[in-house]
This record gives structure tokens, C-alpha cells and sequence, in this order.
């Protein structure tokens, strides 16, 4: 009869300073190919010399979806944004927020047109839509600040 408990073994892993326990079952059983799909879609992109963040948001779009985590993607994105964009002044995240502000905008305007609001709600949509216009100049400056000053766009690893 087979023994079906878990080898929980140490493995002395010294060098790298760290000791970790080897579960042999799981990693014997465990099936690779969700992961190994993941894994080649990657190294496609990579390959294609997809742009950095848009590898990194597709794996994130990943982790969402398998770790059933309704809103990680755009914690992730958001987390891009704030560091890499406004922090560390990269240009290609703050475009994607650029865009994303841009767009918003728009809703806000067609909502401006529609008659069926009252004056007060209409008051409160105009700041909204001075708020977004700021922030988008906001935003073009930051960008083209980025530019002239020759920020790297690419990741360093």
C-alpha cells in the first residue's frame, strides 16, 4: 500500500541563505500547463518586444483571473501609474492615464448636454470637467516634461 503523506523534508538551501520545505507530492503532481501557457505567452511578448507594462498588465490580468481576485489588474495598473508614471516620470504610463482621463472627460461633457439635469447637477458636472481639464494639462506637462529631460521608458532589471 502506497504511503499518501507529504514529504515535508528541509532541503538546506545555504548558499542562498534561505530553508525551504520540499512538498513532493505537489510539485510531482501538480499540472504545469495553465502555467507554462502563461510562461510561452510571455516570452512571446517579450520576443514581439511588446512594451514592458503591457506584458506586466497582461500577467496581472492573469493573476486576476486565476487567483479569482475581482480588482488586482487595476491595483496593479494603478500601482504602474502612481510609481513608474508620476514617481519615476515614465511616459508610457502616464499616457495610459492621459487616455484614461481624456476619456472620462468626454462621458462627463455628454452628461453636461443632457437637459435632463438639474442646475445645481449641472454646476457640479462643470467643476468635474474643470477638474479632468486640469488634470489633463497636468498630465501633458508631466509627459513632456519626461520627454525633454529624457526619462528611460524602459524597465530595469
Amino acid at each position: 500500500m502506497a504511503d499518501n503523506t507529504t514529504d515535508t523534508t528541509p532541503v538546506d538551501n545555504t548558499a542562498a541563505g534561505t530553508a525551504t520545505t520540499v512538498d513532493e507530492n505537489t510539485h510531482a503532481t501538480r499540472p504545469h500547463g495553465h502555467e507554462q501557457a502563461i510562461k510561452m505567452e510571455m516570452l512571446d511578448m517579450i520576443h514581439g518586444g511588446r512594451d514592458p507594462f503591457e506584458i506586466i498588465m497582461h500577467i496581472a490580468r492573469w493573476l486576476e483571473q486565476v487567483s479569482d481576485e475581482p480588482g488586482y489588474a487595476r491595483y496593479v495598473e494603478d500601482q504602474l501609474q502612481a510609481i513608474y508614471g508620476l514617481a519615476l516620470q515614465h511616459v508610457r504610463p502616464m499616457q495610459a492615464e492621459l487616455a484614461e482621463v481624456e476619456a472620462r472627460l468626454q462621458r462627463i461633457r455628454a452628461a453636461y448636454e443632457n437637459p435632463d439635469f438639474t442646475e445645481e447637477e449641472h454646476t457640479r458636472i462643470g467643476f468635474a470637467i474643470e477638474h479632468h481639464e486640469k488634470d489633463i494639462a497636468r498630465l501633458q506637462r508631466l509627459i513632456h516634461e519626461a520627454e525633454v529631460n529624457h526619462t528611460d521608458t524602459n524597465i530595469k532589471v
